[in-house]
């Protein structure tokens, strides 16, 4: 039943789809990056201590622990178009309360929310973009959305940059910034039909045959699919336990380095080369948008190389540019030696495990548990990346941000062994294929 959506040509609804679900991801990339630049606003205006800085920088990530695990399963178990409306609305809403909060707990709280709609995104968004896509296409539409994630992240850095000046309206301007794209996408995002695959495993076969008409517009053959029932145990049982151990190694491991340098990046630059916030944020601006570099080799590889070579190039390059960053900004004080290297470490993770870290999920489990595998992986790799954010800072602030690089640099290299060792190459099957294949 699904030879013809397999087989089909990119078509303008494809487009549109992986268009709504990578603008969720471009609103995610914005609202995580932001509060990076807006931490150098807030600091002095709510005199934030240390730990309070700390905990703002990792509050939507542990919203999302939860967002992402709770989405996942209710993406399975009520269809993917409930939560693909219902996380946006929040979206909207926890952000507004953000701008608007007149104190550190009230805008601890509201990040805090507000992670738990952007962790139920992450659950739906690339199920989505893979039940409808072509086969051959799927990697590439896949990429786009998490290249999207990236783009949104440069983009906060550049209102960081101008509206770092305003004081106490540029903050809260910085978290507004995100309202107007997300209120179009939540318009837009009602015209699209619920997943097929979900349909027909829910024994809805005619809705889903109207769906999948709607997608590769052309009449259908009915198939029996049997109907199955999904539940978080069968990740970790029979044929998907190997790769449930893999995809959550992976994504801890790569979140606990990539939000570590992220999100303390901006503080970085601000204090060891005592730049303005302004400064530091068009700095890392300039070091997000040129990381693309990354995703457009990754577009154009994923589906010739394979999902495992480009993991595995990505973590090495993460490697090899974190442990010449640590030794860099422990003997060096150019500037411009920093900022290349931080550059080189961005278009490593892009080419590679950033973009792969939503692909895998989608092509290694079964329609079933498709949503639950990604959401929890996001609630795992959420963890791993408030695992890395207090442990980088608690060794920076003990040692310097150059050893704290260093210690970045050996947790990659479980990447690359994590990728070594699980050998399944998702490339070039249909969805239902290498879910089959994971064991």
């Amino acid at each position: 039943m699904f030879k013809e959506l397999d087989e089909s040509k990119v078509r303008r609804i494809h487009l549109k789809i992986t268009a709504l679900s990578s603008g969720g991801n471009f609103l995610d990339g914005y609202d995580l990056a932001i509060i990076s630049v807006a931490i150098l606003l807030l600091t002095p205006e709510f005199s934030l201590t240390s730990a309070e800085q700390t905990l703002l920088l990792g509050s939507t990530l542990l919203g999302m622990v939860f967002g992402g695990i709770m989405g996942g399963h209710l993406a399975d178990r009520g269809g993917r178009k409930l939560l693909y409306l219902w996380d946006m609305l929040f979206f909207i809403v926890f952000t507004v309360l953000t701008a608007i909060s007149t104190s550190f707990m009230e805008i601890l709280v509201f990040r805090l929310l507000l992670g738990v709609a952007i962790g139920a995104d992450y659950a739906i968004s690339p199920t989505i973009i893979a039940e409808y896509s072509p086969t051959k296409q799927r990697g590439k539409l896949l990429t786009i959305n998490g290249v999207s994630w990236f783009v949104g992240a440069a983009f906060s850095y550049l209102a960081g940059f101008f509206l770092s000046s305003l004081g106490d309206i540029g903050w809260r301007l910085m978290f507004l910034a995100g309202i107007i794209p997300a209120i179009i996408v939540l318009v837009l995002r009602t015209s699209i039909p619920e997943s097929p695959r979900w349909l027909m495993k829910q024994g809805k076969t005619e809705e889903a045959m109207k769906s999948l008409e709607t997608v590769i517009g052309s009449s259908v053959t009915a198939e029996n699919i049997s109907k199955e029932n999904s539940h978080i145990r069968e990740l970790f049982r029979g044929r998907y336990l190997r790769a449930t151990v893999f995809v959550f190694t992976f994504w801890f491991i790569l979140d606990a380095v990539t939000y570590a340098v992220a999100l303390e990046g901006p503080s970085i630059l601000q204090t060891r080369f005592n730049l303005s916030p302004g400064q530091a944020s068009g700095t890392a601006s300039l070091i997000a948008m040129l990381a693309i570099i990354g995703a457009v080799l990754t577009f154009f590889a994923i589906d010739v190389a394979g999902r495992r070579a480009v993991t595995l190039v990505g973590f090495l390059g993460m490697v090899v540019t974190l442990l010449v960053g640590g030794i860099a900004l422990i003997y060096s004080q150019n500037i411009i030696t920093i900022i290349l290297i931080f550059v080189l470490f961005e278009i490593s993770e892009e080419f590679g495990p950033g973009i792969t870290s939503t692909i895998y999920p989608q092509e290694l489990f079964p329609t079933s548990i498709r949503a639950t595998a990604q959401g929890l992986g996001t609630t795992i790799s959420r963890i791993g990346a408030l695992v890395g954010i207090f442990s980088f800072s608690l060794i920076a602030e003990i040692y310097g941000s150059g050893v704290g690089l260093l210690y970045l640099a050996i947790l990659s290299l479980v990447g690359i062994f994590a990728t070594i060792v699980y050998r399944v190459e998702p490339m070039g099957k249909s969805l239902e294929e290498v879910s089959n294949d994971t064991f």
